[in-house]
C-alpha cells in the first residue's frame, strides 16, 4: 500500500509540473511571483490529502510529504511542484506539491500536521515561530528553516493615472491586498501600517490575489494592487507594456518604518530604472526572504542535510528548472530569521559557514 501511495504522489507531481529555463533575473516570463491566492474564503488549516499512513519524517521511498506552496499556477506553488519532482528523482521520499494561499497559511498547515515542508516568506516565518502573527494563537516553535530561495521584492502596481502618486494617493480607493492569509495579505496591512493608514479604514481592500487583481485592474474595477516578486515580473510587464499600469514606490521614511526595529526583516533596495516600459528611474522600495521551511520534527536530520546539501551544490540544475532561484549559502544565513534544522546546520558548519 505504502509503495502505491508513493506511486500516485510522484504521479500527482508530474502532472502538474512545469519548468522554466533561463537561470538568474532574465525575462518577464519567468519571473517568480506572488503567493497569494485568488479566493475570498478565510485561510484553512486542513487540505484535502489522505496522508495518515504516510511515514511522518525520514528520508527513503515510503516517506510521504506534503510541500506547501501557493495558489495554483502561482510563483510559490511553481516552486513546490518543481521541487517535489526534483525531490522525488533524488530519491529523498515522496513530495507532494499542494495548493494554499501561501504565506502564513503555510505556517499554520505545517502546525496543524498537514504540511512537512513549504515556501514562507521571512515575515511569515518569523510571525510563526514567535507568535507574533495574527493567524497563531501560540508560537510554532517547531518550525525550521533550511534555504533562502530568493528574495522578494515588493512591487505595488497602480492604474496609469496621476492622481497616484504615492500610498497615501490610495485613500478610499478599491485595491487588491491578496486572499486572506496570504503573504501578500500581510505585506499589505504591514506597508500601509508603516505609511500611517489603516488598512480597514482608509483603502477599499479587495480580498483577492495577483490574477484576479490584474483582471480586475484591466477591466478597471480596482485602482491596483500589491505583490511580492522578482524583478521584472510578468504580470506587471503586461500592464506597464499595455500602458495602463505602473509602478509606485515608497518614501525613506516609510522604508525605514519596515527595515527597522526589533524583528524586521524588510531590507532596502530598489526596483532598477527600466525593469518595466514607462519606468525612467529607480523605485524605491522594499525586499525579503523567501524561505525553505521545514517542520522539526517531521522531517528528520538526515533528510534536512541531503535537501540542504542538494540545493548548494545542485544550484545549475535546479536553475534550468525554476528560473527565479538565487541560492547563495552565506545570504541564507545573513537573512534566515528563525532557527536552522540541525540538519542544515550540519551543512553550514562543514562548508565552514557556522
Amino acid at each position: 500500500m505504502k509503495k502505491i501511495r508513493s506511486l500516485l504522489a510522484a504521479l500527482l507531481v508530474t502532472a502538474t509540473l512545469f519548468t522554466l529555463t533561463a537561470c538568474g533575473g532574465g525575462g518577464g516570463a519567468a519571473s517568480t511571483g506572488g503567493e497569494s491566492s485568488s479566493t475570498n474564503s478565510k485561510p484553512s488549516t486542513s487540505i484535502d490529502l489522505n496522508l495518515e499512513d504516510a511515514a511522518p519524517s525520514g528520508g527513503g521511498e515510503d516517506a510521504i510529504h506534503a510541500f506547501g506552496g501557493g495558489s495554483s499556477g502561482g510563483g510559490y506553488y511553481t516552486i513546490s511542484t518543481v521541487l517535489s519532482q526534483y525531490f522525488n528523482e533524488k530519491g529523498f521520499g515522496s513530495f507532494t506539491a499542494q495548493p494554499t494561499t501561501g504565506g502564513g497559511q503555510n505556517g499554520l498547515l505545517m502546525q496543524a500536521g498537514d504540511l512537512d515542508i513549504a515556501v514562507i516568506n521571512g515575515a511569515d516565518c518569523l510571525g510563526a515561530y514567535t507568535g507574533s502573527s495574527e493567524s497563531f494563537s501560540e508560537p510554532y516553535t517547531n518550525m525550521r528553516a533550511l534555504v533562502v530561495l530568493y528574495s522578494g521584492c515588493l512591487q505595488m502596481l497602480v492604474k496609469n493615472d496621476d492622481s497616484i502618486q504615492n500610498v497615501t494617493d490610495l485613500a478610499g480607493r478599491k485595491f487588491g491586498i491578496g486572499g486572506p492569509g496570504s503573504g501578500d495579505n500581510a505585506h499589505a496591512k504591514r506597508v500601509f501600517t508603516a505609511c500611517g493608514m489603516d488598512v480597514e479604514k482608509d483603502i477599499v481592500p479587495q480580498y483577492i490575489g495577483v490574477n484576479e487583481s490584474s483582471d480586475q485592474l484591466k477591466d478597471g474595477q480596482i485602482d491596483g494592487f500589491i505583490n511580492t516578486a522578482s524583478v521584472p515580473y510578468s504580470v506587471i510587464t503586461e500592464h506597464t507594456m499595455s500602458g495602463k499600469g505602473k509602478v509606485i514606490g515608497l518614501t525613506q521614511e516609510q522604508i525605514d518604518a519596515l527595515t527597522t526595529g526589533e524583528g524586521a526583516v524588510y531590507f532596502q533596495t530598489v526596483i532598477p530604472a527600466g525593469s518595466y516600459d514607462g519606468q525612467d528611474a529607480d523605485i524605491p522600495t522594499v525586499a525579503l526572504p523567501t524561505v525553505l521551511c521545514v517542520d522539526a520534527e517531521r522531517i528528520s536530520e538526515d533528510l534536512a542535510y541531503q535537501i540542504t546539501k542538494a540545493m548548494y551544490e545542485d544550484t545549475e540544475a535546479l536553475c534550468e528548472l525554476y528560473a527565479g532561484f538565487d541560492i547563495d549559502a552565506q545570504a541564507s544565513l545573513d537573512a534566515i530569521k528563525v532557527p536552522l534544522h540541525p540538519g542544515a546546520e550540519k551543512y553550514y558548519k562543514e562548508i565552514g559557514l557556522l
